[in-house]
């Protein structure tokens, strides 16, 4: 494994504004395999671009396809469409998670203490039962004006047939191109890896399912199972595989609309899918429920797929969605005790009561993409989002194309958990993944990376240090990738002691902002 945990004992400095540099004892080179393969390839510049451990994919709707959605939309007034797709979005950038109960009572604990240092004293007994009475309404009203500001009004989303329509074309192309960028992601590590059968929790207008036919062929699949609580969204996604036409032949065959999650149908999907669709429960409990039910529905080798926004709010569902899986759902059966098991039947870990259940159901897991270890995200501890950036072309509407520009980047949180152990043998396993935009200097580059220890660290690269090879291939890295390198530690014990002087150190202590 790459980057032991012995070797960066020594980085044990958290923050939430700055990231440790990698050990002056380890040193950083090109993985074996790459770097005979950078030797050989006679175009050098194009392999630094399109490395083994890169997973570009051209993000473009398919001609036809953008002509359906066109004559789909062809109803609406443009410019009418044109604000209200600008209202939608920012309406969904703006949206956070529901809050739980604990944190409404403890704002509310806390708006009411506000109130009560903050309003002046008074002699209540001297005053008449109309002039206290008029004094408790307007502290009621003062009160229930302050609880407004600082609590959050979550509400789910709620689509019409317009509204649907919208939906469609202020997100279609962004969902449909950071799919498109998951799958091709697995379909070039997982080469052997064929999915027949496909569920999309929370589908809306069919997104998904566009972008897995477009990565492994519409004849791959035998079954397309598309689950979404409004009917307007099903009609929409149903009529855009008929091209516009109501009455024309669907022209993927063996897709299956439904508005409720199927039952008694465990171990059965290659590919499960909820895609922006955790921000649609009322509460942590309903969200990690609907995660327990997807994860049975995975079958064995499978994956399972979230994804949302790149904010702080989407990392967060994404996250507690992570942690559920790896700790209280796919953990080993032989490690199971009668304690751990009265433990995980309460409300917040959502085990069931029926211990046989449980072990029937048990499934080993691991993060497939994007986090290169199995254990806490680093970057929950420094309150950033992990986040990558896929870059799409927005939906060329055909009256509105004079407006629209060519590309736009997309920032989104997911991940990608198989069913099943960790490969060993799986290379991309060693190497650590690019999770922040490269820092380019004068005569070096700051590459924050996400390591399979569970570390994140800022490694400096100069091609001095480091050769041409590796200083290249940073150069022309970005979030997402998987960065090819291997690491080694020196064991110098003179290197090791004076690291150690500086850590210990707060006022030598070195580092960078995040």
């Amino acid at each position: 494994m790459i980057l032991s945990r012995h070797s960066l004992s020594t980085v044990n400095y958290v923050s939430r504004r700055f990231v440790q540099n990698l050990p002056r004892n380890v040193r950083l080179e090109l993985d074996s395999e790459v770097n005979k393969q950078l030797t050989s390839d006679s175009t050098k510049s194009a392999f630094f671009k399109e490395h083994k451990g890169k997973f570009y994919h051209k993000n473009v709707l398919p001609k036809q396809l953008e002509e359906t959605i066109n004559t789909v939309l062809s109803d609406i007034e443009p410019q009418r469409l044109k604000v209200d797709m600008k209202l939608l979005a920012d309406h969904l950038a703006e949206r956070h998670l529901p809050m739980e109960q604990r944190e409404l009572q403890t704002i509310a604990q806390n708006v009411i203490q506000n109130l009560i240092d903050t309003e002046p004293r008074m002699n209540t007994l001297a005053l008449s039962p109309e002039q206290r009475e008029e004094i408790n309404l307007k502290r009621q009203h003062e009160l229930v004006k302050r609880l407004k500001s600082s609590i959050y009004r979550w509400q789910p989303l709620s689509f019409d047939e317009y509204k649907s329509k919208i939906y469609l074309a202020t997100n279609f192309a962004s969902h449909y191109a950071m799919l498109s960028q998951i799958f091709n992601e697995i379909k070039k590590r997982e080469r052997d890896f064929l999915p027949v059968r496909l569920f999309d929790f929370g589908s809306g207008v069919g997104s998904v399912m566009w972008a897995a036919m477009h990565v492994w062929g519409k004849q791959t699949f035998a079954e397309i199972l598309n689950v979404d609580k409004a009917r307007e969204m099903n009609e929409l996604s149903q009529l855009i595989l008929q091209k516009g036409q109501p009455n024309k032949t669907p022209l993927v065959h063996g897709v299956v609309y439904r508005q409720f999650m199927p039952h008694g149908r465990e171990n059965v999907f290659d590919l499960v899918v909820a895609d922006h669709t955790l921000f649609e429960f009322e509460n942590r409990f309903e969200r990690l429920k609907a995660v327990q039910s997807l994860w049975y529905n995975v079958k064995p080798g499978g994956f399972l797929i979230l994804v949302e926004r790149g904010n702080i709010h989407g990392y967060t569902a994404i996250n507690e969605a992570r942690d559920n899986i790896l700790n209280r759902i796919a953990v080993s059966a032989e490690t199971i005790n009668k304690n751990d098991v009265e433990e995980m039947n309460d409300e917040e870990s959502l085990k069931e009561n029926d211990d046989s259940s449980f072990t029937k159901r048990y499934s080993p897991a691991h993060i497939f993409s994007p986090c290169p270890h199995d254990m806490t995200c680093p970057k929950a501890q420094l309150n950033t989002p992990c986040r990558i950036a896929t870059r799409f072309r927005p939906l060329q509407i055909f009256d509105l194309q004079r407006n629209v520009p060519n590309f736009e980047i997309a920032q989104m949180s997911y991940i990608v958990v198989r069913k099943g152990e960790r490969d060993k043998n799986d290379i991309y396993g060693t190497w650590p993944r690019v999770i922040e935009p490269i820092i380019d200097r004068k005569n070096h580059q700051h590459v924050r990376l996400c390591c399979p220890n569970g570390e994140y660290v800022n490694v400096p690269i100069s091609k001095n240090k480091h050769g041409v090879g590796l200083h290249r291939l940073s150069h022309h890295a970005a979030p997402g990738d998987i960065f090819p390198v291997t690491a080694e530690v020196i064991e110098d014990k003179s290197t090791t002691n004076k690291e150690n002087e500086i850590i210990s150190s707060p006022r030598r202590r070195r580092a960078y902002r995040t």
